[in-house]
């Protein structure tokens, strides 16, 4: 059996992400975008013959992880590393996040907020689900800039974790968080997951 073509996976999922951003932002003609649509539509349709993959996503740091995976097709890839008892994470994000002019979306920083807390869960040994997440917008976050967020576990109350999050730009806070997990049982697992994967 051929091994799984990760750098090639790699590759495609960046090429993407480039063509995302790209059309997010063109000038084009309506010539261009046409022929830009009709090739698209080819690849699309050569990817879609070769079948499906099953879903192998087991922790936040997954190469097909919806926010920092690199074969993933639009994750903004924030890049994350422990920091002693915290998670940190940095990214620039383009026009495709875009929601006010020039603006990232509210929605992406939650986003990256609910990831940034999974991966300081998934780094504190708990296995466990989002339950609520409160975010608090106190300055707006530009795009093209760098931003760094922060994520850590404040106390574990039985099966609740409560985790805290701040996205800053410039040394700036933007946004903050609140989030409680809920860690699984061995019946959650397999009522949720397929038994394959439980």
């Amino acid at each position: 059996m051929a091994s799984e073509p990760e750098a090639e996976r790699d590759a495609l999922g960046a090429a993407v992400r480039g063509l995302v951003d790209a059309v997010a932002a063109t000038a084009a003609d309506a010539d261009d975008l046409e022929n830009a649509r009709a090739e698209i539509a080819v690849l699309t349709e050569r990817l879609t013959q070769a079948g499906r993959r099953p879903s192998r996503i087991d922790n936040p740091f997954h190469p097909g992880s919806f926010v920092g995976g690199t074969a993933h097709p639009f994750a903004p890839q924030v890049s994350f590393r422990q920091d002693g008892p915290a998670v940190t994470g940095s990214v620039t994000l383009g026009k495709s996040f875009e929601g006010g002019p020039g603006l990232v979306h509210g929605g992406v920083l939650a986003t990256i907020f609910d990831h940034a807390m999974g991966a300081a869960m998934f780094l504190g040994g708990h296995a466990a689900m989002t339950r609520t997440l409160d975010v608090r917008y106190t300055a707006p976050t530009r795009l093209y800039v760098p931003l760094e967020v922060t994520a850590q576990i404040d106390r574990v109350e039985g099966r609740r974790v409560v985790v805290s999050a701040t996205i800053t730009q410039d040394g700036r806070a933007t946004a903050d968080a609140e989030s409680v997990f809920v860690q699984l049982t061995d019946e959650n697992v397999a009522s949720i997951f397929d038994r394959a994967r439980a």
